[in-house]
């Protein structure tokens, strides 16, 4: 208030004329209001361009990603502190907060959409700076979740002569009101699909057939399903006779495990063709890996499948890395490599408590139990001094009760503490 005109203008000599009194009127308003649009006290402002964000239809499992950019249109810095959605189908991850945004800068703001349902999703991000005087910009978010294609697979992986394979095509989530439109192709002449066929509403499958003409050299064709942003592919081999292996990955995982505690994942070996395939030996290759129990060659007949029990033991933490090559007589992948990796760590248990107020007390005996027993293992030979321990004894898996006794300088030990239960991952 009273930052705009600040005075009357006098009038001539003699009585006001109408006019005039108008004009001092009118001064004296513009001097109690200080208003009209300028800006007085130096308010910062916070633009988005654009400031309605629409990703359009998006596959579940996928992501739409767009940018908005913020312009700082006042005379001093600003803050952006922090970005809040309504909607957790709508994200701004990635985004490097805070972010200050000198006057007349921008910065580039990064949004993404993934939809977890089928439908429109309406949202608003809010720009924080933290600041009463620029407040929160909202920029408007809407996008449209549609199924995706997760599955493309067929009864027949290989085929030795002309035949017809039946195929379906899987959805993560059932179709809409007038059913899902996918687009089928083959890279392989020799194959022959329909080059649509819809999942019908309601449903999350769609089943058509495969046709393969004759042909005379071995060759793989790769058959892709695709629609609303998403694809999935299938190798169907094309073999002119011959046994044919084929597995259920061409990659193990064992994931995260405990030192020296072994895990175990199967692989599966499929024979197909027209001959009795012949696998003759397995070789493995990287530290902490296994086939107990295998013993080769073993012969497969057309249609009969084997599992090889592939374990890892580790002995070293960190990270591992091997392959397995399965060596056959098979027309194809008669040298197949499979890939595995695993990690090993170190689980350890952190105890820590409260000293008990007595001045007699020299130390602690840690005591712990597996599985819900009502037996303790005192786990410290001596007595702790300090009011922590640390079991680097446990194992994956495993859950263990622990309680503490304090002990004084005769030897003498307390009653139990409370029972802390820990599970080991």
């Amino acid at each position: 208030m009273g930052q705009g005109i600040s005075q009357v203008v006098p009038s001539e000599k003699g009585p006001a004329s109408p006019r005039t009194q108008r004009f001092i009127l009118l001064s004296l308003l513009l001097g109690v209001c200080g208003c009209g649009g300028v800006n007085l006290n130096g308010t910062n402002t916070l633009y988005a361009t654009p400031s309605s964000v629409t990703f359009g239809t998006v596959a579940i499992g996928k992501s739409g990603t767009a940018s908005v950019s913020l312009q700082n249109r006042g005379i001093a810095p600003v803050v952006v502190s922090n970005l809040n959605v309504n909607e957790q189908s709508f994200s701004a991850k990635g985004n490097t907060l805070p972010a200050t945004i000198a006057p007349g800068a921008t910065y580039n703001l990064a949004i993404q959409f993934n939809p977890a349902a089928s439908g429109t999703t309406n949202s608003q991000l809010l720009v924080g700076t933290g600041t009463t005087s620029v407040g929160a910009t909202k920029i408007s978010l809407t996008g449209s979740g549609t199924p995706g294609i997760t599955g493309l697979k067929c009864n027949l992986s290989s085929v030795s002569a002309a035949a017809t394979d039946s195929c379906s095509v899987t959805l993560n989530a059932a179709a809409t009101t007038g059913g899902l439109s996918v687009n089928l192709s083959s890279n392989d002449s020799a194959v022959i699909l329909p080059a649509t066929v819809t999942v019908p509403a309601n449903s999350t499958s769609v089943s058509f057939n495969a046709s393969v003409s004759a042909f005379s050299a071995a060759q793989s064709a790769t058959l892709t399903a695709s629609a609303t942003g998403s694809s999935s592919s299938f190798a169907l081999q094309l073999v002119p006779g011959g046994p044919i292996l084929s597995f259920n990955s061409t990659g193990i995982s064992f994931g995260t495990t405990a030192l020296n505690t072994p895990v175990t994942q199967d692989l599966v070996l499929t024979a197909s063709g027209n001959l009795p395939l012949s696998v003759t030996s397995a070789v493995l290759s990287g530290a902490g890996f296994t086939i107990p129990g295998a013993t080769f060659p073993f012969t497969l007949n057309p249609g009969q499948t084997a599992t090889l029990h592939l374990q890892f033991d580790p002995k070293t933490v960190g990270a591992a890395a091997g392959q397995l090559t399965i060596n056959s007589n098979s027309v194809t992948n008669s040298g197949a490599a499979i890939s595995m990796n695993g990690t090993a760590v170190v689980y350890e248990v952190q105890l820590n408590w409260n000293a008990p107020n007595s001045a007699s007390i020299t130390g602690y005996k840690v005591l712990r139990s597996t599985g819900g027993s009502s037996t303790y293992q005192l786990l410290n030979s001596s007595a702790v001094p300090d009011t922590s321990y640390t079991d680097t004894t446990v194992q994956s898996g495993d859950v263990y009760d622990y309680i503490v006794e304090s002990v004084d300088s005769s030897g003498s030990a307390s009653s139990p503490s409370n029972t802390t239960t820990v599970a080991v991952p």
